[in-house]
């Protein structure tokens, strides 16, 4: 290779590096309900790129669920578009793998192995079983299983169950992990540890995740980069830089400084309700 063609594929790379790989532009995604029609996010754009830490932060019902949905393939938007890697989405695919909050999401007839070579070679990412369990036993050792890969579901805890989950969506190495409020049926402390794994998993592939919470102090440790989202219906309200924020500095200044500062910005709507409120009562 030449110095002039070499120059050409160095700039190619950093083109390819620099550009989103997932593309939320201007959605408003709706659902209908027995008696209503709900706008859950109103023309919310943001950009994902390759080995993001992305998390959603909102309250309940901003619609931070739903915009995992639309990226997953399940829903559709009514207006605006999203696109992975240039492609609009239109139905769910192997490049996004969902992980849910539920510990149900395993197949409890299947070991904590099954499940993950179910996956693979259901979702045509191995050609052999082999294959399959030789990956399937990579990840199970990532998410510190090692020795439970025979054990079935209902024999283990609920963070050794969203561990088994995490193995199996990062197994279909997928281009973005969709993460669904993971850890909040967790215990604190356990929750804590699942945590520091997730980064410790991130920190040995870079995968790209996109992160659902509703914990401030959550998506400060989590997150390198926080998408604050309004109150229903879900607007943009601000994206904000955290990935010099761990579970390391937690208590420090700075990170209550930035955990104060997205506090006000969530609930400052609803302050403002509640001093409307207050005054005609007054009146």
């Amino acid at each position: 290779m030449d110095a002039k063609t070499e120059t050409v594929a160095d700039n190619k790379s950093a083109t390819d590096t620099a550009k989103p790989i997932l593309e939320v532009d201007g959605v408003t995604l709706q659902y209908k309900t027995k008696e209503h029609l709900i706008t859950a996010t109103y023309r919310v754009s943001f950009d994902v790129h390759r080995a993001d830490r992305f998390v959603l932060l909102g309250p309940s019902g901003c619609g931070k669920s739903t915009l995992l949905k639309g990226i997953a393939g399940y829903m559709k938007p009514v207006e605006g578009a999203i696109r992975l890697k240039g492609r609009e989405i239109s139905d769910p695919g192997p490049d996004r793998v969902m992980v849910f909050q539920e510990f149900d999401q395993l197949l409890p007839w299947k070991t904590v192995k099954q499940n993950i070579t179910f996956a693979l070679q259901n979702g045509g990412k191995t050609s052999s079983a082999a294959e399959a369990n030789d990956i399937a036993m990579e990840y199970i050792q990532k998410v510190k299983l090692s020795g439970f890969e025979d054990t079935f579901p209902h024999m283990l805890s609920g963070g050794m169950k969203q561990r088994v989950a995490i193995a199996r969506g990062m197994a279909m190495e997928p281009d973005v992990l969709l993460m669904d409020e993971p850890f909040a049926a967790l215990d604190a402390l356990t929750r804590l540890q699942m945590q520091k794994e997730l980064l410790q998993l991130w920190e040995d592939t870079h995968f790209t995740v996109l992160f659902v919470t509703h914990s401030i102090e959550e998506a400060l440790i989590v997150g390198s980069r926080i998408l604050v989202l309004s109150p229903h219906p879900g607007q943009v309200k601000a994206e904000l830089n955290a990935h010099t924020l761990n579970h390391e500095n937690v208590g420090s200044k700075v990170f209550a400084r930035v955990q104060q500062r997205i506090h006000d910005m969530l609930f400052a709507d609803r302050i403002l309700e509640d001093e409307i409120l207050g005054e005609e009562l007054d009146k």
